[in-house]
């Protein structure tokens, strides 16, 4: 075949591996000619896809013909729309992904096959039937990327209470410095409820306001009153925050 006819063949299958056509990639693979790299986009494809009907079956076709765990499939593991099918993860377990792998960094080669100290994929996930599958073969709930961000914060800024309350189940710490971060959620947006809600997720936690220190914001109780919430001042007094602590600095 000829190289034009290779192309053509190769932006074919990619089409498939977009749209779902399982029966062309099933045939396309079957005439043994695609490149590494068309397997590999291929399946980058199909599982930023995975969440819709059809796309495993591309996917574990992909991965039965050799396709390989590139840090652009990583990229790409979350979903087009942050959505994934946890059946899809769990076909890459089998296949090789590494439950602490990262997102790629800016300098990762295009071919490369290892983390390379990118946000943990865990970071990215908002089904926790996703997260469990990670967490359920030793991820580390801590863990942080260049952005200094755990699990358990983007999960709080997202407003996730089901993946946080999974991610405490694996043993996510509670760092009482998170009620800043809950205090200020969308601050300039509309008043959602969304920085109560998660304040008193992590009070019932049992998070101690008293525990939680901001050379910027003094206490959380500062800040609360600082932003005139008097929900979130009465549930910080009602979980025992001082009210006679000082404000320094």
């Amino acid at each position: 075949m000829s190289t034009s006819s290779n192309k053509e063949c190769g932006m074919a299958f990619l089409d498939a591996c977009e749209s779902g056509d399982i029966l062309q990639v099933w045939g396309i693979i079957a005439r043994g000619l695609l490149s590494p790299y068309s397997r590999n986009e291929g399946l980058r494809l199909a599982v930023a896809q995975g969440i819709h009907p059809d796309y495993i079956d591309i996917v574990a076709a992909l991965q039965a013909a050799g396709a390989t765990i590139t840090h652009r499939l990583r990229d790409a593991l979350h979903g087009d729309d942050m959505e994934q099918d946890p059946a899809v993860i769990r076909l890459l377990f089998q296949y090789g992904l590494d439950p602490n792998a990262t997102q790629s960094a800016d300098f990762e080669p295009a071919d490369s096959q290892v983390q390379t100290g990118g946000e943990p994929l865990l970071n990215f996930l908002t089904d926790p039937a996703c997260a469990r599958e990670f967490l359920s073969r030793g991820t580390d709930p801590n863990a942080t990327g260049p952005r200094g961000e755990t699990s358990l914060y983007c999960a709080l800024t997202n407003c996730n209470v089901e993946m946080a309350k999974l991610l405490l189940e694996y043993g996510a710490m509670l760092d009482p410095n998170l009620l800043f971060t809950t205090i200020n959620l969308r601050w300039r947006g509309p008043d959602t409820g969304t920085r109560e809600l998660m304040t008193n997720f992590l009070l019932e936690e049992g998070v101690d306001p008293n525990q939680a220190k901001s050379e910027e914001w003094g206490t959380p109780l500062h800040l609360a009153a600082f932003r005139a919430n008097r929900c979130l001042v009465k549930m910080l007094l009602d979980a025992g925050a001082d009210r006679t602590s000082v404000l320094t600095g």
